[in-house]
């Protein structure tokens, strides 16, 4: 899976894109040689949508807990 932190901001600038293959889709990064700046082929990674929403059920039960915990810390 591809790190999806800051995929707004780098969609923005136009170094990422999604793109869909019949029921599949993929995300297309931008590369660029660190020596020279020149384009380097895209990096395309797969995207799995039941990976991402057991992803997204994972981070949003971690973020229940802490909330859970900082409301008990508030209390000390």
């Amino acid at each position: 899976m591809f790190d999806i932190r800051n995929y707004q901001l780098k969609k923005a600038k136009g170094l990422v894109s999604v793109v869909k293959a019949g029921d599949s889709f993929a995300v297309a990064t931008k590369k660029f040689s660190p020596e020279t700046g020149e384009n380097l082929p895209d990096e395309v990674v797969g995207v799995n949508i039941k990976e991402l929403e057991n992803r997204k059920i994972i981070l949003q039960e971690e973020i229940k807990e802490i909330d859970m915990f900082l409301a008990e810390l508030n209390v000390l």
